[in-house]
């Protein structure tokens, strides 16, 4: 079915032996119910069907049944049509209206997660901590690709769906050294350490890949930056940890608005 999906989050692409690189991306529908694309081949889209971050896309997308997820959806990435880009003017205030208002703002942990690994309800939500506590820097447990990987790495054949196949010779995405985790606490007190894989934030630390100490700072101190705004995060499951895991959840995107007192449209759930 033809669905039009606002995206609002976008993780760094990451590889795998199926799909050879995968990037997650997730949107709410009109109705403000989350959907998640994945995989999407956005670096061998074709120009006119790259998407920016706050744009609403028209796509042929169907439930996939291979994941347990309930918002997980395939997606025929020749069906992309982009519709229109919300710009930020006004203080953020279309898109806190489409993102806070159709959707709900969850803050508690225990709820979230309960939801996912108990009740399979949900796998994508939009989180507001009480306080943030800061941003972490660890080391990238993953490996650095090897030559002989990345030249097994280009020239991959890619099927996305059933009537799909893209062939395109790739360089892989940059590896980057380092993984960073943003601390919160929830309305109860209960703290949490998340990673952060939205592909804004790994753009950031590419500026400065020559100096990796140095950019790794920068990411932190952006990301610490934004806490003086009215910061919300994107979060969704891993699929290898959806159901059954402590927390299965990890920040997929950042919104951050600038605080207004004129803006009085969010509910209460």
């Amino acid at each position: 079915m033809q669905e039009e999906i606002f995206v609002i989050a976008k993780t760094y692409p990451t590889r795998s032996k199926k799909y050879k690189e995968l990037v997650c991306t997730a949107g709410i529908n009109k109705n403000g119910d989350w959907v998640r694309i994945y995989p999407i081949p956005f670096r061998s889209l074709e120009e006119y069907r790259k998407f920016k971050k706050y744009t609403w896309i028209s796509a042929e997308i169907v439930p996939d049944s291979s994941d347990p997820r309930p918002e997980s959806h395939k997606i025929n990435t020749s069906s992309i049509e982009i519709l229109e880009h919300i710009p930020p003017e006004d203080n953020w205030i279309l898109r806190k209206q489409l993102i806070l208002e159709k959707s709900r703002v969850y803050t508690n942990l225990k709820e979230i997660i309960e939801k996912a690994n108990t009740e399979n309800q949900l796998s994508l939500c939009t989180f507001l901590p009480t306080k943030y506590l800061g941003v972490e820097i660890l080391e990238n447990q993953a490996k650095e690709p090897t030559k002989e990987e990345e030249k097994a790495f280009k020239n991959a054949n890619r099927t996305l769906f059933d009537t799909e196949v893209c062939e395109v010779e790739f360089t892989g995405m940059p590896y980057i050294p380092y993984k960073f985790k943003i601390k919160f606490e929830d309305d109860e007190g209960t703290v949490s350490s998340m990673s952060v894989i939205d592909w804004e934030f790994s753009q950031l630390y590419l500026h400065y890949a020559k100096k990796p100490q140095v950019g790794a700072q920068k990411v932190k101190e952006k990301i610490e930056s934004l806490f003086e705004k009215d910061m919300h995060l994107f979060l969704g499951t891993m699929r290898q940890m959806h159901g059954w895991t402590k927390n299965p959840y990890t920040i997929i995107g950042v919104f951050y608005p600038p605080k207004s007192p004129y803006y009085q449209g969010r509910f209460d759930f």
